[in-house]
């Protein structure tokens, strides 16, 4: 029995050394999965701490809008239930723009990607920036990123933002990551957002802890 444990203890951190890990889910946010329900909590998180998710903005619908169904990269179904949205994006006198923040812990991930969808009325475009301290300067990431409208066909668009490169945000206890600036059009411009999802690569030692973690279980089902 100790022979067995001693081996499989090695080929686990082995195979947490040597084998190229895939990407997790660290979190994702469907807005609530039924029509009569809205949140701005995560629906699951895999981060050691709960991330959180802000909008800001004067024209914010603080109970959203019907959303689109999603299957996120873990392969979970989140029915199109609600999504985020703001019935008006314009910046009216000191009132702030539209914006959408989230603050995350990753520790014990790298190679970052961040995904969702979104419809827009008038919107063409976005920034998209970060920061790894609350009194921080944010990095720029997405410069006036083209954006699709499509609020009077009803149709759904998405953006996956590859965050690899910005090795600042891996394996942090404190990131945030900020989505605004989001080009109006004249007049009243509803833009809504749905299944937003963070994903990242285990770091060995977030591998071998998930390796462990299975192999207790099989060990305690014997």
């Amino acid at each position: 029995m100790k022979t067995t444990l001693f081996f499989s203890l090695a080929l686990c951190a082995v195979l947490a050394i040597t084998v190229p890990a895939s990407a997790s889910v660290l979190a994702v946010w469907n807005f609530g999965d039924s029509s009569a329900f809205y949140t701005e909590s995560p629906a699951y998180y895999n981060t050691a701490t709960a991330p959180t998710l802000s909008l800001l903005g004067s024209g914010l619908d603080t109970n959203g809008k019907n959303g689109i169904a999603y299957t996120d990269s873990a392969g979970i179904s989140h029915i199109a239930g609600q999504g985020a949205a703001w019935d008006d994006i314009n910046k009216s006198g000191s009132d702030n723009d539209a914006a959408l923040i989230i603050t995350l812990n990753t520790t014990g991930f790298t190679g970052l990607t961040i995904r969702w969808d979104y419809k827009s009325e008038l919107a063409t475009s976005f920034d998209f920036a970060y920061r790894t301290a609350a009194d921080g300067k944010w990095t720029q990431v997405a410069d006036n990123q083209a954006i699709t409208p499509g609020w009077a066909t009803d149709s759904w668009y998405s953006v996956t933002l590859d965050l690899s490169a910005y090795s600042a945000i891996n394996n942090q206890s404190y990131v945030q990551l900020r989505l605004d600036d989001l080009v109006e059009g004249p007049g009243n411009d509803k833009f809504a957002i749905d299944n937003i999802e963070i994903a990242g690569i285990p770091e060995p030692a977030t591998l071998l802890i998930l390796g462990l973690g299975g192999m207790a279980l099989r060990m305690r089902k014997k």
